[in-house]
């Protein structure tokens, strides 16, 4: 099956679902030579000093807004052992999911202005209860 993955700030209590930005949520489904991966939503938040020279990208409402704050990309494996100095990090996957914000629609919103992506809703085939976005590019494996 593997392990999941989600971007959390441990500081701000936010957090980032690659399937809201037309991921996997796997490491390999969500990095790679593309734009809008999760590696892209991470520079994004944490880039200091936006538009301040030739080649910097669009800033957005999300710009450096993690910036210095400590971040973890978790996974549901993780042990209590793998985030030092912090306590049941083993539970945190799922405390993430029920108690801390979630920012992904803002982070959609800064990949569609910076990268011009354009993402559509889609309801699964299996279960009506659960939907997900897609990145509405045919390039974009």
């Amino acid at each position: 099956m593997g392990q999941y993955h989600i971007l959390v700030n441990l500081d701000k209590r936010e957090w980032v679902n690659p399937h809201g930005l037309g991921l996997g949520s796997k490491q390999h489904e969500h990095t790679g030579a593309f734009n809008g991966s999760l590696s892209d939503a991470m520079y994004l938040l944490v880039m200091s000093s936006p538009r301040r020279g030739g080649g910097d990208w669009e800033e957005t409402f999300v710009s450096g807004r993690w910036v210095g704050d400590r971040v973890v990309l978790l996974g549901d494996y993780t042990e209590d052992a793998d985030i030092p100095n912090f306590k049941n990090a083993s539970k945190l996957y799922g405390q993430v999911q029920e108690e801390f914000l979630d920012i992904t629609p803002q982070v959609r919103d800064a990949f569609k202005l910076v990268f011009e992506l354009d993402y559509e809703l889609k309801v699964s085939s299996w279960d009506s209860e659960y939907s997900y976005w897609v990145v509405k590019d045919p390039e974009r494996v």
